[in-house]
């Protein structure tokens, strides 16, 4: 189901500003660096990139550290992007933050939206997720699907031809992701990632499935 964000990321501001702590990656830093691993054997360095529901935007520092000079983060949290802005001054990052709801109009009618541009590369680490769990209580199978026709059509308006979206979740199969994004959503599966089981909540054996689709 959709997670309304906004409690933990005051919370996660607060510790920043407090005590210096950006707060962990849901998936785990072994999943995380197999990410950054792909990235930077497929992308190029000057390649635009956005990241769709940024949050703490740890990823897309970590790319911006790694020589990756042409990255996006956009969140419909004002939270978020402020929490994410903040860390970005303290590690003297330059990329581009902003509030920006990747499931609203593609294109927008703001003239300097993230989303009146094209990309090389789209990142979604969890977004997928947070809108269409399997058995959701909160959606109907109807509006799950009507998430996923518009999430797929606008996937496909920001990508330049042949771009790349980067699917992780943890919540869906690679099956699922295969069915739902590539086949229904008219998207080439490209790669599927191994990816390591990670720790969270102090129990081990989760997994994260990692899927690149190609335009």
């Amino acid at each position: 189901m959709e997670v309304n964000m906004d409690k933990k990321y005051e919370e996660d501001l607060e510790n920043f500003c407090d005590h210096g702590d950006i707060g962990d990656d849901w998936c785990g830093e072994d999943v995380l660096q197999a990410i950054l691993t792909w990235i930077k054997s497929n992308i190029e360095c000057d390649d635009p990139i956005l990241d769709i529901g940024c949050g703490n935007a740890n990823i897309i520092f970590q790319l911006y550290h790694q020589g990756f000079v042409n990255v996006t983060g956009i969140d419909k949290s004002p939270v978020a992007i402020k929490l994410a802005t903040e860390i970005s001054h303290q590690e003297c990052v330059k990329v581009k933050l902003e509030v920006c709801d990747v499931m609203g109009s593609v294109p927008s009618d703001m003239a300097e939206s993230p989303l009146n541009k094209k990309y090389r590369l789209i990142l979604d680490k969890g977004l997928y997720d947070s809108y269409a769990t399997a058995g959701s209580t909160v959606y109907t199978k109807a509006k799950q699907e009507q998430f996923r026709e518009t999430y797929s059509k606008n996937m496909r308006e920001l990508l330049m031809p042949g771009g790349i979206l980067l699917v992780a979740t943890c919540c869906h199969t690679e099956t699922y992701l295969k069915q739902t994004i590539g086949q229904r959503g008219h998207f080439k599966v490209r790669e599927v990632l191994p990816t390591p089981s990670f720790e969270f909540g102090g129990k081990k054996g989760h997994n994260v499935t990692v899927v690149a689709f190609q335009k």
